[in-house]
C-alpha cells in the first residue's frame, strides 16, 4: 500500500508573526497588509488574439493598522530625527512569519516605507483607537 506523505496543513497565526518598524517589535499593531503589483498588458499583432504579456512598471503598497499609542511613539520618533511627524519618516518594516511545524520560517521586507497619510478618530463606546497607515514602500524581499 502506498504511503501519504506527511504534509502539516496549519497556517500561520496572528500570534506566530512579528514586525519590526524601523529596527522595533511593534506591539501596538492590529492589522497589517501589503502587496506587490505590476503592471500587465496584452499585445496585439496579427489577428485578433493577443500574442504575448507585457509587463511594465513595479509597485508596492499596504496598510498598517496601530493603536494611537504607536502613532504617538512614531511621531516622537519623527520629530527627533527633525520632522514634524510620522509622514516625514523613511523606515523598513520586516514581518517575520515564525517556523512551526513543518512550516518554514518566513521574512518579508518592505523596503523605504513611508506612511501616505493618518486620521486620529474616536466613536461612542470605544475602548482604544485603531488608526490605519497607509503605506508606500519602494521593493518588497521575501526570505
Amino acid at each position: 500500500m502506498p504511503t501519504i506523505p506527511f504534509f502539516d496543513s496549519k497556517d500561520c497565526e496572528w500570534a506566530d508573526m512579528t514586525v519590526m518598524v524601523a529596527g522595533s517589535v511593534l506591539t501596538k499593531i492590529t492589522g497589517v497588509k501589503y502587496k506587490a503589483s505590476k503592471e500587465k498588458k496584452l499585445l496585439h499583432a496579427a489577428g485578433n488574439e493577443p500574442i504575448s504579456v507585457q509587463g511594465g512598471k513595479r509597485s508596492y503598497d499596504g496598510t498598517i493598522t496601530v493603536l494611537k499609542g504607536a502613532i504617538d511613539d512614531l511621531n516622537r520618533a519623527a520629530i527627533a530625527a527633525g520632522g514634524d511627524d510620522i509622514l516625514d519618516l523613511q523606515f523598513d518594516v520586516v514581518v517575520t512569519y515564525k517556523a512551526k511545524g513543518t512550516r518554514a520560517l518566513q521574512t518579508d521586507t518592505l523596503i523605504g516605507v513611508e506612511v501616505k497619510d493618518f486620521e486620529k478618530g474616536w466613536t461612542q463606546g470605544a475602548t482604544q483607537m485603531e488608526i490605519p497607515l497607509p503605506i508606500i514602500f519602494l521593493k518588497l524581499i521575501t526570505e
